[in-house]
């Protein structure tokens, strides 16, 4: 199952806007997944496969990562825009050569 974490400063305002977000486009594509959101100070404790955030929190997720953690990080420019999420998470599953049909 895919795991996603939402990432914002205080952990409910954004990243919740950005859950509510990916979980509809999620259910759209049909493809289960583990989402949570949280705070970029407790980010580090979360196991996932992708990370959603916004540019400024994604600079910090960043700073001293792994290539492997960097790749997970998906930057959103408009953290409601359900074509966006959806864009995003699509190419982020094909970069790792998986499909949508590999999570029904």
């Amino acid at each position: 199952m895919l795991k996603i974490l939402c990432v914002c400063g205080c952990g409910l305002g954004s990243s919740f806007a950005i859950e509510m977000t990916a979980k509809a486009v999620l259910k759209k594509l049909e493809i289960p997944a583990q989402i949570e959101h949280t705070t970029i100070s407790e980010a580090g404790a979360f196991k996932s496969d992708m990370i959603l955030t916004q540019k400024t929190f994604a600079d910090i997720l960043t700073a001293d990562a792994s290539e492997e953690e960097i790749k997970r990080v998906v930057v959103l420019h408009k953290l409601t825009d359900k074509d966006e999420v959806e864009a995003k998470i699509v190419a982020f599953l094909k970069e790792r050569n998986l499909k949508v049909a590999d999570y029904e």
